[in-house]
């Protein structure tokens, strides 16, 4: 029985192993291969981006450093429970299903709404600081992802782990799915830590209050999410 389930220990951390690399080449390399002209705005995205995958890239170590610590323990231990090791395994793969977004989910969070800005251009502005981009949405998962949310989704679509966010004229791509203004972001999680983070002095947030970027908070007692 132990070695039974040391092995499906060590599969699951292969598989975490597996997956983290195989997106990092396959992500990286499409990446540069998007566009040969390197402007500000490129370099700009390509800094996003990493801040992304860095994020994503901790996640997974962290969940790996926890299976080998699992491992660990369970090699050492005596009278192992197995009926509570496999449930514990089996709500590891819920887990995992969750970040996949393969899960319906619900529970407490924020509801974040954001337009393009109502403002009249004057002449000398720049269009481009009135309208969202596919950075600005990544700037607020990643403040969402760094004050604990748990799950996160676009216009009703659950971001998975590996999920890619681009722009393509007034509507952003995530991943298939297609998203039009206004975009509905919502996040299940702590909600006094997430309203916190978002309406810091630092946050992203205010930035696009400064372009003029329509953009309301609202917590939510209960957020329920369907898996894609």
């Amino acid at each position: 029985m132990r070695t039974k389930s040391t092995k499906i220990i060590l599969f699951t951390i292969f598989i975490l192993v597996g997956i983290l690399l195989s997106y990092l080449i396959v992500h990286s390399s499409k990446e540069y291969e998007s566009s040969s002209i390197i402007t500000p705005k490129v370099l700009n995205d390509y800094k996003n981006e990493l801040d992304n995958l860095d994020i994503k890239k901790k996640e997974l170590n962290d969940n790996i450093t926890d299976l080998e610590n699992k491992l660990d323990s369970y090699k050492n231990e005596e009278g192992i429970d197995y009926l509570a090791l496999e449930n514990e395994l089996y709500n590891e793969l819920i887990r995992y299903d969750i970040i996949a977004g393969k899960k319906d989910v619900q529970g407490p969070g924020v509801k974040i709404s954001m337009s393009d800005s109502n403002e009249i251009l004057q002449p000398g502005d720049n269009i481009s600081d009135y309208i969202i981009h596919n950075n600005d949405i990544l700037e607020i998962i990643n403040e969402l992802r760094f004050s604990g949310a748990e799950v996160i989704a676009i216009n009703g679509y659950q971001l998975s782990w590996n999920s890619n966010i681009d722009c393509a004229g007034p509507v952003i791509y995530i991943d298939d799915f297609i998203a039009g203004a206004p975009f509905i972001i919502e996040a299940i999680g702590n909600r006094d830590k997430i309203i916190a983070t978002l309406n810091s002095d630092e946050s992203y947030v205010e930035l696009l209050k400064f372009r003029t970027i329509n953009i309301s908070i609202v917590e939510k007692e209960n957020i329920i999410l369907n898996k894609n």
